[in-house]
Parts: structure tokens; sequence; C-alpha cells
């Protein structure tokens, strides 16, 4: 029979996937509105600048804001890898392609996973294997329907830009796995939200975005959609995802990666009147499949 402790360890490790599962599936809906509005790093820097600062001030209200040994290269590997370049290649690709294709090409996420522990010397089992091979084909389909052949240079960029910030994501990951874990979850948090908050507004000024920034004409719808991310999503989900990493194995926590596109394009069918063809509709369902035999094929 398990303890007490055992149902409430796994009660705890199920509502925190559901939590990055729904809330990371809802983050190109809340993109979509507000590239209308602002341009793409500017809404990066304001999302995790504002997150940033709120997890610091929790922090500092408790007595919590001390810098171990190590502490400031985790920060920068998950400020870098997981929010400046992960976060910043999403918004960037959001300009530019369907939400419904962006949430899927985040799917080679667990592949990249996958991959790198293969690398690293645990050799992956026949049924992981054949999920490699699903996945791979169903993304390679699923980038040229959904892009196409009138697609132009900054669609395929786009696209490029996702698979890189997903095999950087999956480095980060298994990196920050094999580091000492902040004394307080909150001030690491804060620490990587603000230095991925810093990066994000260096490529805002080189890409042009601070300079027709009109932050004044942000609507109120807007601003909500901003509050949505920084509240729920980034100190919601984010906690939830670093404390994943620590309890369970990284290409595992890794999921998200193909619930996210079916919470996305749900939402994209109901509130954007997106549609995708039926030969997009079968490269989704190999992807998730290859995606689904990787996960469960190494339990």
């Amino acid at each position: 029979m398990p303890t007490s402790a055992t149902r409430s360890r796994s009660l705890l490790l199920i509502g925190a996937f559901l939590v990055i599962y729904i809330g990371w599936g809802t983050t190109y809906l809340a993109n979509h509105f507000l590239l209308r509005e602002l341009p793409p790093f500017i809404v990066g820097t304001l999302r995790f600048l504002f997150a940033g600062l709120l997890a610091l001030t929790w922090a500092l209200s408790r007595g919590e804001a001390h810098v171990q040994e190590g502490n400031w290269g985790s920060a920068l590997i998950g400020g870098l890898l997981l929010i400046a370049i992960g976060q910043g290649a999403l918004i960037y690709a959001n300009l530019h392609l369907p939400t419904g294709l962006l949430a899927m090409l985040y799917t080679t996420l667990p592949l990249w996973s996958v991959a790198l522990e293969w690398v690293l010397g645990e050799r992956p089992p026949f049924w992981v294997l054949l999920g490699l091979a699903l996945a791979s084909g169903g993304i390679v389909l699923l980038m040229s329907n959904g892009l196409g052949s009138d697609a132009g240079p900054l669609q395929w960029l786009s696209g490029g830009l996702i698979l890189l910030a997903t095999l950087l994501w999956a480095i980060g990951a298994w990196w920050m796995r094999r580091r000492a874990p902040f004394r307080s979850s909150w001030f690491g948090l804060s620490l990587q939200m603000l230095i991925g908050a810093a990066v994000l507004a260096i490529v805002g000024l080189w890409h042009g975005d601070w300079q027709v920034l009109h932050l004044a004409n942000l609507s109120t719808q807007g601003w909500l959609w901003l509050a949505y991310l920084v509240l729920p999503v980034s100190l919601g989900v984010y906690p939830a995802y670093f404390w994943l990493l620590r309890e369970v194995r990284p290409s595992l926590v890794s999921t998200f990666a193909f619930v996210n596109p079916v919470v996305a394009l749900l939402l994209g069918f109901l509130i954007l009147g997106e549609q995708l063809s039926l030969s997009a509709g079968l490269a989704c369902l190999a992807t998730l499949g290859g995606v689904s035999l990787i996960i469960f094929g190494r339990r």
C-alpha cells in the first residue's frame, strides 16, 4: 500500500505536470494577441522583467536572497538557454507562423532530450528509437506542409530558430539538473528571469523594437494578456517546471512539448479560426505518436 507521503508526492507531480501542460499551452495564444500591439522582444523583456522583479521581491521579503557557489552558473544557463533563447525564439516565430504549427515544432524538445541522453551514454530501447524516427518524419512533413512552397525566408528562419531553441533548451535542462539547486527557488527564478529579460532587451535594441515602442498605446486587453503571462504563467509554470527537473528525468518533463500543441491547436481553432490540412493533421499525429513512443518506451 502506498504511504501518505508517496500519495502526496504523486499528487504534487500530477499537479505540476498539469500546470506546465496547460500553462505553456496557452502561451502561444497570449503572445499572438500581444504581438498585435508590441514588438516581439519587448513582449519577452516586459514579461520576464516584471515576473523577475516580483519573484525577487518575494525572495527579499523572506530573507532568501543569498547566492551560493555555482548559483550564478545555473542562473546564466537558465536565463540564457531556457528564457532568452527558448522564449525569445518562440515569441519571434509567433510573428510569422500559425500558433498551431509553432506549438507542433516545439515537440522536437523531447527528441533532443532523448538524443542528448543517448549521446551521453544511455542507449535508448527499440521503441524509443522507433519513436525518434516517426516523430522526426512527422516534423519534416509538418514543416513542408505548414510552410509550403509559398513560404518566405522569414517563415523558414522562424521554423529553424524553433528547432535550434528546443535543442538548446534540452541542453540547458540537462545541465541545470546536474548543478547544485538554489537555496531559495524563488531567488533562483528571479535571477534567471532578470538575466533573460536583460538579454532579450539587448536583442530588442538590435532588432529595432525599442525605437518603435509606444507603451502608452497598449490597450487594456494587452495589459491583461501581459499580466496573464507574468502572473499565472511565468510565476506559476516556471517554478513547477524547475521543481520537476529535480524530481524526474528531463526527458519526462519535456513531455509538456507534445501536450502543449493539443492545447494550442484547440485554442487556435476555437478563437483564431486557424485550420490545418489533412496532411498537416497526419504529420501532427505522426509527431505525437513518435514522441509518445519515446516517453512510454523508456519507462
